[in-house]
């Protein structure tokens, strides 16, 4: 039995046509808002977790803190290249 692979046509990319609209930048101020809460919030997990008594428990906040700071410097990241993106391209 002979598979033979179907030649694809690869499209570049189409531009975005809601790229510079209120609603995206909404949607970036929305992201990067919830991810620096979300950052802050894993910061002072962390701090905290120093404080704890219990090793299990310390263990347990220590991890899902660090967890949190990671989703919120991504968080931060993304709204950041595309902003990025934008003004040194102005387009993508």
């Amino acid at each position: 039995m002979i598979i033979r692979a179907e030649k694809v046509k690869i499209v570049p990319m189409k531009k975005d046509q809601f790229i510079g609209s209120w609603f995206w930048w909404c949607k970036l101020l929305a992201i990067g808002g919830a991810s620096l809460l979300l950052l802050l919030w894993g910061i002072s997990a962390l701090y905290n977790a120093y404080f704890l008594k219990n090793p299990q428990e310390f263990i347990m906040i220590f991890f899902s803190a660090s967890f949190m700071i990671l989703l919120g410097i991504t968080g931060l990241i993304y709204p950041a290249c595309r902003i990025h993106a934008y003004f040194k391209n102005d387009s993508f």
